[in-house]
């Protein structure tokens, strides 16, 4: 089923592209935060990101792989990690990079940025602008003010209001796209390490380039609204997703944070 590969590796960059916050109290630290991926409320896959803080720098580094149903559905598994620069703004990428596999087919991307801007970026398998005519190519002048799908989803603001009234555009490699986040409310969330309020955003994707106009599985996700819930689960002005709901063809995918610890 091709929307269910197509979900499925959605899905994984998806949980590939939930971070963790930085430490609270500490200039330097690590904070540790898991996830898990069900879908139609069967474990499919787990997560794991490391975020360390070293004064002005910043890197998270997240793992996934199937776990319980996930290997009957897709045997599926991969690093993301990405480095750069805190600034009184937010988090500015200078490298991001994805390895990922899933039933046997192998996904690489190195991507280097500056103050928003893409300088070069390395993708296996590549796509090509002749590839098909209703392929559309990804130009250099939608790689300005980007952001990468890691760092892009650490929200730093002071103001809760403020969360879901944005619009992420992003860039892994391969493909730019906007999310754009609307507010929806605030829910509460409890899980081991932190217990708190949460921004609740309704999010619809919208493709910019590097895509087929004729896939079906994402004309299905265009015309979906995607649940994402933020919280400042280590310090109050950055908030980071600690659920996600993804509508697909044969049920909700969710994502949800299960723990953080800080160290």
């Amino acid at each position: 089923m091709r929307f269910r590969h197509l979900a499925i590796r959605f899905a994984t960059l998806a949980a590939l592209a939930v971070p963790a916050a930085p430490a609270a109290r500490a200039a330097d630290g690590t904070v540790t935060t898991e996830y898990g991926m069900a879908l139609v409320g069967l474990i499919i896959g787990k997560a794991t990101f490391d975020t360390v803080i070293d004064g002005d720098r910043f890197s998270v580094e997240g793992r996934m792989s199937s776990a319980g149903l996930g290997k009957l559905v897709s045997s599926t598994g991969g690093t993301s990690r990405v480095s750069g620069r805190m600034t009184a703004r937010g988090f500015s990428p200078e490298r991001y990079a994805l390895d990922y596999t899933s039933d046997g087919k192998h996904w690489t991307s190195d991507v280097r940025m500056r103050s928003g801007r893409v300088t070069s970026s390395n993708v296996s398998p590549k796509r090509s602008r002749d590839e098909k005519p209703s392929y559309v190519p990804v130009e250099r002048a939608q790689l300005t003010s980007v952001l990468d799908p890691l760092s892009g989803l650490m929200i730093r603001t002071g103001d809760a209001s403020g969360v879901c009234r944005r619009t992420l555009p992003l860039y892994d490699g391969w493909s730019r796209l906007d999310l754009k986040l609307a507010p929806a409310g605030r829910q509460t969330v409890s899980l081991a390490g932190y217990s708190g309020e949460a921004a609740v955003c309704n999010v619809r994707i919208d493709p910019v380039s590097g895509y087929d106009r004729k896939s079906k599985g994402l004309q299905f996700l265009k015309r979906q609204t995607i649940a994402l819930w933020f919280a400042p689960v280590a310090r109050p002005d950055v908030w980071v997703p600690v659920y996600a709901r993804i509508p697909t063809t044969i049920g909700p995918l969710t994502l949800q944070a299960t723990s953080v610890s800080t160290k």
